[in-house]
Protein backbone atom coordinates (compact mmCIF):
# COMPACT_ATOMS: atom_id res chain seq x y z
CA UNK A 1 0.00 0.00 0.00
CA UNK A 2 1.42 3.40 -1.00
CA UNK A 3 1.79 6.05 1.83
CA UNK A 4 -0.78 8.05 -0.04
CA UNK A 5 -3.57 5.36 0.07
CA UNK A 6 -2.44 4.58 3.85
CA UNK A 7 -2.98 8.20 4.49
CA UNK A 8 -6.55 7.99 2.62
CA UNK A 9 -7.84 4.99 4.68
CA UNK A 10 -6.27 6.52 8.09
CA UNK A 11 -8.48 9.67 7.45
CA UNK A 12 -11.48 7.81 5.90
CA UNK A 13 -11.36 5.96 9.15
CA UNK A 14 -10.80 9.19 11.34
CA UNK A 15 -13.38 10.94 9.60
CA UNK A 16 -15.98 7.56 10.29
CA UNK A 17 -15.19 7.46 13.77
CA UNK A 18 -15.59 11.36 13.99
CA UNK A 19 -19.38 10.60 12.16
CA UNK A 20 -20.22 7.73 14.71
CA UNK A 21 -19.60 9.78 17.89
CA UNK A 22 -21.22 12.39 16.71
CA UNK A 23 -24.21 10.52 15.66
CA UNK A 24 -24.18 8.97 18.88
CA UNK A 25 -23.68 12.18 21.08
CA UNK A 26 -26.64 13.35 19.14
CA UNK A 27 -28.23 10.58 19.17
CA UNK A 28 -28.25 11.01 23.09
CA UNK A 29 -29.00 14.81 23.59
CA UNK A 30 -31.90 14.19 21.28
CA UNK A 31 -33.84 11.51 23.66
CA UNK A 32 -34.77 13.03 26.86
CA UNK A 33 -34.62 10.89 29.98
CA UNK A 34 -37.11 10.41 33.15
CA UNK A 35 -36.51 9.88 36.32
CA UNK A 36 -38.30 7.01 37.78
CA UNK A 37 -37.05 6.68 41.61
CA UNK A 38 -38.50 8.08 44.61
CA UNK A 39 -38.02 11.37 45.24
CA UNK A 40 -35.10 13.01 46.83
CA UNK A 41 -35.54 15.64 48.65
CA UNK A 42 -33.66 19.25 46.70
CA UNK A 43 -32.11 16.40 43.75
CA UNK A 44 -34.60 15.00 42.09
CA UNK A 45 -39.06 13.95 41.69
CA UNK A 46 -40.42 10.83 40.24
CA UNK A 47 -41.14 11.56 36.83
CA UNK A 48 -39.26 14.74 36.01
CA UNK A 49 -37.83 14.57 33.06
CA UNK A 50 -34.39 15.49 31.90
CA UNK A 51 -33.53 17.07 28.32
CA UNK A 52 -29.87 17.88 27.46
CA UNK A 53 -28.40 16.16 30.07
CA UNK A 54 -28.57 15.94 34.75
CA UNK A 55 -28.51 18.53 36.95
CA UNK A 56 -25.30 18.26 39.01
CA UNK A 57 -27.19 17.50 42.40
CA UNK A 58 -28.18 14.24 40.58
CA UNK A 59 -25.04 13.36 39.23
CA UNK A 60 -23.30 13.76 42.71
CA UNK A 61 -26.46 11.42 44.19
CA UNK A 62 -25.69 8.93 41.27
CA UNK A 63 -22.29 8.76 42.42
CA UNK A 64 -23.04 8.25 46.44
CA UNK A 65 -26.21 5.78 45.24
CA UNK A 66 -25.22 4.33 41.68
CA UNK A 67 -27.96 2.39 40.99
CA UNK A 68 -30.16 5.17 40.92
CA UNK A 69 -28.53 5.02 37.07
CA UNK A 70 -30.81 2.50 36.48
CA UNK A 71 -34.29 4.52 37.80
CA UNK A 72 -33.42 6.72 34.62
CA UNK A 73 -34.94 5.65 31.18
CA UNK A 74 -35.54 7.41 27.78
CA UNK A 75 -38.79 8.83 27.61
CA UNK A 76 -39.14 6.45 24.32
CA UNK A 77 -39.76 3.60 26.94
CA UNK A 78 -41.21 5.16 29.54
CA UNK A 79 -44.59 3.56 29.78
CA UNK A 80 -43.21 0.34 29.59
CA UNK A 81 -41.06 1.21 32.61
CA UNK A 82 -43.46 2.77 34.39
CA UNK A 83 -45.62 -0.54 34.11
CA UNK A 84 -42.33 -2.22 35.57
CA UNK A 85 -41.66 -0.01 38.32
CA UNK A 86 -45.09 -0.47 39.61
CA UNK A 87 -45.45 -4.56 38.98
CA UNK A 88 -44.19 -6.74 42.03
CA UNK A 89 -41.15 -8.53 41.12
CA UNK A 90 -39.68 -6.85 37.89
CA UNK A 91 -36.28 -5.97 37.96
CA UNK A 92 -37.10 -2.20 37.94
CA UNK A 93 -39.31 -2.65 40.91
CA UNK A 94 -37.05 -4.51 42.75
CA UNK A 95 -34.28 -1.60 41.82
CA UNK A 96 -37.05 0.88 42.60
CA UNK A 97 -37.43 -0.78 46.01
CA UNK A 98 -33.61 -1.18 46.83
CA UNK A 99 -32.49 2.45 46.23
CA UNK A 100 -35.07 3.54 48.13
CA UNK A 101 -34.04 1.48 51.01
CA UNK A 102 -30.59 2.36 50.88
CA UNK A 103 -32.22 6.29 50.66
CA UNK A 104 -33.89 5.93 53.51
CA UNK A 105 -31.37 4.31 55.58
CA UNK A 106 -29.01 6.96 54.62
CA UNK A 107 -31.57 9.60 55.69
CA UNK A 108 -31.99 8.00 59.28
Amino acid sequence: MSKAAAKAEGTAAATAETRAATATKEAGAAEAVAYLGPDLKNVAINGTVYTGGLPEALKEKIKEVPALKGLLVPISGLAAAGVAVATQGTALNNLYNAVSAKISAKQE
